[in-house]
């Protein structure tokens, strides 16, 4: 067996459940590596497997009907996807891009939804991650709101922060490669002005982005800009 599924109870997500259900899950899940720019699966495919993702970066992208709006959404290392699917939809909602290469587990998805129906605590556990995704988003429908296009890059640069960084000694750290461009996507400006936002950042001493990481220097900054 895969030394991941092996160990699945190292993880947050499986924690709660009990050994013959973490048992049944790794003997039925299936480990694979997914190559940056792979697409996992499209909007309306049919949801056969959910994914739990070891290692990587994930990319979940939708447009409307027109084309002219994308939305764009990442979920990180060490976390369960998709939560908008499971126990509401046959069929997935976003289109989902592997933003780097990913070690992933599919989880059969009756199997998953059974044990997860008769685990109390892993249904609260679940419930409560999407009462955060819920808040997250709220945030995100909150900045669309807002007039100035460097407010909304701050904004989401925080919100990033909230959703995939790590805790790592004094700092706060994304270990992706998110570019600027991505940047200037999700929070609805240009290239140059998202560039001009980070450029004082990183003046500032507030952050620092490479082709490697983001890290948040002045993590506190950012926090505020969230409870705002």
């Amino acid at each position: 067996m895969n030394p991941y599924l092996a160990d699945l109870k190292r993880y947050e997500f499986f924690s709660l459940l009990s050994e013959g259900e973490v048992t049944r899950l790794s003997q039925a899940a299936l480990y694979h590596r997914i190559p940056k720019g792979q697409i996992l699966f499209f909007r309306e495919d049919p949801v056969i497997y959910y994914y739990f993702i070891f290692k990587g970066l994930l990319r979940l992208e939708q447009e409307d009907s027109t084309g002219d709006y994308r939305y764009i959404d990442y979920v990180a290392e060490e976390s369960f996807c998709p939560y908008a699917e499971f126990l509401a939809h046959d069929h997935h909602v976003y289109t989902a891009i592997a933003q780097t290469d990913l070690e992933i587990a599919y989880l059969p998805k009756a199997l998953l939804e059974e044990i997860v129906t008769h685990n109390n605590d892993q249904l609260k556990y679940m419930y409560q991650n999407l009462c955060n995704t819920q808040f997250y988003l709220e945030k995100r429908v909150q900045m669309t709101a807002v007039p100035s296009a460097s407010v909304r890059v701050l904004q989401t640069l925080a919100l990033w922060m909230y959703d995939m960084a790590k805790f790592d000694q004094q700092q706060v750290i994304i270990p992706h490669p998110l570019t600027i461009t991505e940047l200037a996507l999700v929070a609805g400006t240009t290239r140059e002005t998202a560039s001009r936002v980070v450029k004082v950042l990183k003046d500032d001493g507030r952050i620092s982005i490479n082709r490697k990481n983001i890290i948040y220097h002045d993590w506190q900054y950012f926090e505020k800009l969230i409870e705002t």
